[in-house]
């Protein structure tokens, strides 16, 4: 399953380009500015470190973006007695 990582807005009217860097991987840019990636495997999050560091990408857009699934251990029904 392919996972697409917005890192920053778009302005509506902006140039919007993409490019195949390696392995089906793909980056987004508008107006010249990397606003995407797109990543054809989930398991291709193990790139994102090489990614970011490569591109110049600050790291806190790009990992802002993984989230996982609420933990539902930490619900009022998991503790029930």
């Amino acid at each position: 399953m392919s996972l697409y990582l917005s890192i920053r807005p778009t302005q509506p009217f902006a140039d919007i380009e993409s490019e195949v860097i390696e392995d089906d991987i793909k980056i987004v840019r508008a107006d010249g500015q990397i606003v995407g990636i797109r990543l054809p495997e989930s398991e291709m999050v193990l790139k994102l470190p090489e990614l970011i560091e490569r591109y110049e990408i600050p790291p806190h857009l790009v990992w802002a973006r993984i989230r996982g699934d609420d933990d539902i251990e930490l619900g009022r029904r998991a503790f029930k007695r």
